[in-house]
């Protein structure tokens, strides 16, 4: 039985495995933020050279796009899926030939980060750091149905991602986009059925979900979605999160923004942890092309947007070192934290949710009823 599931594995893999040869030669691809270029390495310099937390090509140690996805153009689910499929199943080949030992465990994506960058991330300094908050800001206020589930989510995390902090971001990230597209959707029904509409709201969390896009991105050019089984693990409790959210919202939108006020605050405490056990080494690193574009674009009206407790244009953080980033990414987890709370308190006792672009607009026009308009018609109960 297990020689035939060996042999299923190789089939699978055939096309991928062709370029590793029994030489210990193994074929290499880095990505840069302009080009894509690949470099034979032997096994010896892998194993030396490219763990050093500083790189010598510090412009090609991230990777131009994720590991997801197959297709340059929209087309139906079918074909996506089909393709999807076939690429998913040559990955779970090579981790199967890995796990068994057939072939290296350093193929391709993982050669380089984020094992190789020499970054950590204590799991007991992170629960350190929550009873820190919690002893100075008090806890977030939560059923005890979502503390228990809250509690099980960071155990699991702490035994699956030990160890490895960028795989565990990009897990997060993968999680964290999920309640903005749960809240959009049951927004779009409420106003599908004419029960209220909330334009405001809608935007904000829109722009919310870009925010998370954008992390997600950083992690994956830094290889934190190499690995088969955390891209399964993370796709799949990620459709789960959202059909669970979808029912938690429709009986009750606060519970679900407390749930995600819990979650958005052990973000801040994981990232500031990482950032206080790595400072040196992040600061010696690069940013990536793909924060640089979203932290220092001439556009930046959406990440303005869902930061409701700052004045729009407040904000523009530096991105120039790898430590940049990451503290830029844990005051976006912190922003996203007041959000959640204002939401809540506008699903219980109205308290108008706005995005930081409207008093702008409210000043320009300097008309009451134009400030009326933007202000509560946008955010009504319908007939």
């Amino acid at each position: 039985m297990l020689e035939k599931l060996l042999l299923l594995l190789a089939i699978l893999s055939l096309t991928s495995v062709t370029s590793f040869q029994s030489t210990g030669i193994r074929h290499v691809q880095y990505a840069n933020p302009s080009k894509l270029r690949s470099q034979t390495v032997k096994d010896e310099e892998i194993s030396e050279e490219s763990t050093r937390p500083i790189a010598e090509d510090p412009d090609s140690i991230y990777f131009e796009k994720g590991f997801g996805g197959g297709s340059n153009k929209p087309a139906s689910a079918f074909i996506l899926g089909s393709k999807f499929f076939v690429k998913q199943s040559k990955a779970l080949g090579l981790q199967g030939l890995a796990n068994v030992g057939l072939i290296g465990r350093d193929l391709n994506r993982e050669v380089i980060a984020p094992q190789k960058l020499g970054l950590t991330l204590s799991n007991q300094a992170v629960k350190d750091a929550e009873v820190r908050r919690e002893a100075r800001d008090g806890r977030v206020e939560t059923n005890a149905v979502a503390r228990k589930l809250y509690d099980v989510g960071c155990y699991v995390l702490d035994e699956l991602f030990t160890d490895r902090p960028i795989a565990r971001f990009w897990f997060l990230e993968t999680i964290a986009r999920i309640p903005y597209f749960t809240y959009v959707s049951m927004l779009h029904l409420y106003e599908s059925f004419g029960w209220w509409r909330g334009v405001q709201l809608r935007k904000v969390h829109n722009a919310e979900e870009y925010n998370e896009l954008h992390h997600l991105l950083i992690m994956e050019a830094l290889g934190g979605d190499a690995i088969w089984s955390d891209r399964f693990l993370g796709y799949h409790i990620a459709i789960g999160y959202y059909w669970a959210l979808i029912v938690v919202f429709f009986f009750s939108p606060a519970v679900a923004y407390e749930f995600m006020e819990l979650l958005e605050s052990h973000a801040v405490d994981t990232y500031s942890t990482f950032l206080n056990e790595n400072e040196e080494e992040l600061k010696k690193l690069p940013a990536p092309a793909v924060a640089k574009s979203y932290y220092t674009s001439d556009d930046l009206y959406l990440f303005d947007d869902f930061q409701v407790s700052k004045k729009a244009g407040s904000r523009r953080p530096s991105c120039d070192t790898l430590y940049d980033v990451f503290q830029n990414i844990c005051e976006d987890e912190a922003e996203h934290v007041k959000t959640m709370v204002a939401c809540q308190d506008y699903a219980r006792v109205g308290k108008l949710v706005e995005s930081p672009h409207v008093p702008a607009m409210k000043r320009k026009t300097g008309s009451k009823k134009d400030e009326e308009d933007w202000g509560s018609r946008n955010d009504e109960m319908q007939p």
